[in-house]
Order: structure tokens, then C-alpha cells, then sequence
């Protein structure tokens, strides 16, 4: 796979998947979007990853989206966004390494990795408003955060710090610069340790459960249920609870 906007590299079970326009910090231009999302279905596709991490190379994770082209004189809603990694059904977990601005589009790129960790000048801003711009995650952000909260990031266009992110749920760990990407690389060990059928069942269970009702959540349960149960990392993980070692899940 050739690669202009990103670094994929494969080590141990671990995708490491990079933004690298650090000359324009990282902002998402087509080419960005497409390779994203090309990557993902890799990442989603390759048996033997267990866990990716994204990062972005430079100066910060992201700016948003490469606004140096221009507003299009007629716009068109895509109705799709390859990059966003929910509308890949990707099950296994992802981890968010983040650090300094995380801007726009990069912002939803992050909040949409399961894990997120920031070092402590991140700083969330989602600033479309003041350049007559609707952000095209609106919908989506009260999902996984208070109203409030998304009101503010939202409407009035203020930035939010790594602080306050970590009390509102939205990272899950502030570290030090340089600790950040050693902290991903434990998580991510810790992933690959698990079963992979347990962790990527649950999180399917999540993804889609989110937005239903008892009974349809009911449904999904026993559909992931039945299928993580009679597996055979299940028939190891007895196995090895019973003779006291550490499971192999391969």
C-alpha cells in the first residue's frame, strides 16, 4: 500500500497508524480522508491485528480540515466519510495518541478511537462557526458527551483543555509529552494480551447497542454472546484459567 499522507507500520499486533502532513500540522485534505480510510479496512481486515494507535507526526495531531482550497461554490453533503472508523464496523479497539491541537475533523477522528490519551497542552476546539461553517459531526458528539458540553465545543466555538476533557470523560489519560506514546504502547500490549474474540464481540455490542431499546440491545447481546461463548478463545481461556497459565489465543 502507497502511502502519501500517513505512516502504516505493523509490529507485534499493534497498527500504528500515523497522520503525516506535519508541514500543513496535520490538517485533512481529500487524499488524507481516502488513505485513512483505505488503512482501516487494512487494519480491519489483517487477522493478525489485535489493536491499532493514531497518532499525527509534527507539531500536533491534527488542525482539521485543509481549508487552503477554498469554500466549493456548490456544496454537496458525501454522506460518507471512509476515515470515520464506526461506518467500517471495525470491532477491534483503537487508540488515540494525542497531543497539542486537536482541531475540526481531527477532533472527530479522535473521539471516535475507544481509548484516547492526551498530553497536557492538548486542546479541543471545533471552530467551523466562525468561518460560516455547520460541523459536520453535530448529531454525533451529544452521543458520547453531556449537552452542555457539546453546546459549548458546538455552538459557541470555544476551545476546551486536556484538563477538563479528562473530567468530562471525553480522554481517559493525561501523560507527560514524552511518556504519551510509551502509555499507547501499553494499552495497546494490554489489548493484545486479551482475547481478541472477547474484546472485538463487546465492543461490536457497543457500537451497535448504542442508539436501541432493551429489546434490540437484548438481541444484539445474545447474538455476540452465543458466538464469543462457544469460540474457541473461550474453550483456551477455560483451559488455561484451569492449568494456570496464560492463554493462547492464536
Amino acid at each position: 500500500m502507497e502511502l502519501e499522507t500517513i505512516v502504516y507500520e505493523k509490529k507485534d499486533g499493534v497498527a500504528y497508524v500515523t497522520l503525516n502532513r506535519p508541514e500543513k500540522l496535520n490538517a485533512m485534505n481529500d487524499t488524507l480522508h481516502r488513505e485513512l480510510g483505505e488503512v482501516w479496512v487494512d487494519f480491519n481486515e489483517d487477522d493478525a491485528l489485535k489493536v491499532a494507535i493514531l497518532s499525527g507526526n509534527g507539531r500536533c495531531f491534527s488542525a482539521g480540515a485543509d481549508l487552503s482550497g477554498g469554500a466549493p461554490e456548490k456544496y454537496v453533503y458525501p454522506n460518507n466519510y471512509a476515515d470515520i472508523t464506526q461506518t467500517q464496523k471495525i470491532y477491534k479497539p483503537i487508540i488515540a495518541a494525542l497531543h497539542s491541537h486537536v482541531v475540526g475533523f481531527g477532533m472527530w477522528i479522535a473521539l471516535d478511537a475507544d481509548i484516547r490519551i492526551a498530553t497536557d497542552d492538548v486542546s479541543f476546539w471545533l471552530p467551523e462557526p466562525q468561518w460560516g461553517i455547520a460541523t459536520i459531526p453535530s448529531g454525533w458528539f451529544p452521543k458520547i458527551m453531556p449537552w452542555a458540553i457539546a453546546s459549548e465545543l458546538l455552538l459557541l466555538a470555544e476551545p476546551l483543555n486536556a484538563r477538563r476533557a479528562y473530567e468530562l470523560g471525553m480522554i481517559n489519560k493525561i501523560v507527560p509529552e514524552n511518556q504519551l506514546m510509551a502509555e499507547a504502547e501499553r494499552m495497546a500490549a494490554r489489548f493484545c494480551e486479551l482475547s481478541p474474540t472477547a474484546v472485538q464481540g463487546m465492543k461490536e455490542s457497543m457500537i451497535k447497542a448504542s442508539s436501541l431499546d432493551y429489546a434490540a440491545i437484548n438481541h444484539i447481546t445474545e447474538d455476540v454472546q452465543t458466538r464469543v461463548m462457544n469460540s474457541d478463545d473461550r474453550k483456551e481461556g477455560g483451559k488455561a484459567f484451569l492449568e494456570k497459565r496464560k492463554a493462547n489465543w492464536d
